[in-house]
């Protein structure tokens, strides 16, 4: 069933993290700082959403930079935390990323964003890479009260567009993503972006590309 709404992911499905992280490297003096930093997030995220919890991303975020520094021994200025994490409003769209929205828009897709951030922080993200005017919508999982991969956002996005799970299509370069959208009902479709994995424990997903223009060419 070829889809009639298409979910997309806003960070590293959409966008390029790689200038933040670069400033993150630098700033804590290390390679791995950015992947180490990015993987506490999505888990105290989890840990918020399992604890019956919900808190603002980017306070989330704040607070696992702050744990991240003090693994490397590293005392940073709140002021300077805060101004490096700034630079998630200011990312590049991956070079893919225009092309395709447009073709998909111009095909009479429903599209819509689906972020763990918060909806404000999306906003100017999505503006600053010149993107929003494809969206119908675009969601905040604040909305749900639940971080991504639970199946409330999904659900809720469903709810809100009035689209059954089964003509729904969630795209994201995430293999944790697209497994909580699979569980979800929903179709999905992985990009694989550089250095990003399909989660091998779940099933394949319904679209499997290497970026977004191959996604466009198997949808149309």
């Amino acid at each position: 069933m070829k889809p009639k709404l298409i979910l997309f992911d806003v960070n590293e499905t959409l966008l390029d993290l790689k200038p933040l992280a670069r400033r993150i490297n630098v700033l804590l003096s290390n390679e791995q700082a950015f992947e180490i930093w990015f993987s506490k997030l999505l888990h105290y995220s989890l840990v918020e959403t399992v604890s019956g919890n919900h808190e603002d991303f980017s306070n989330i975020a704040k607070a696992t930079f702050e744990m991240t520094a003090a693994k490397f021994k590293k005392v940073i200025p709140e002021d300077e935390i805060i101004a490096v994490l700034a630079l998630i409003s200011k990312l590049p769209a991956h070079p893919d990323s225009t092309e395709a929205l447009k073709r998909l828009k111009n095909k009479g897709f429903q599209l819509v964003a689906l972020t763990n951030g918060n909806l404000d922080v999306a906003k100017k993200q999505l503006a600053f890479a010149e993107l929003d005017h494809y969206f119908d919508r675009i969601f905040s999982v604040d909305e749900a009260g639940a971080f991504k991969p639970s199946s409330e956002p999904y659900e809720f996005v469903l709810n809100e567009m009035k689209t059954q799970a089964a003509e729904s299509l969630l795209v994201a370069a995430h293999g944790w993503d697209i497994t909580g959208a699979q569980r979800a009902g929903l179709q999905t479709a992985f990009i694989a972006r550089e250095g990003k994995f399909k989660y091998p424990l779940a099933e394949k997903p319904t679209y499997d590309c290497r970026d977004l223009n191959a996604l466009v060419e198997r949808l149309t």
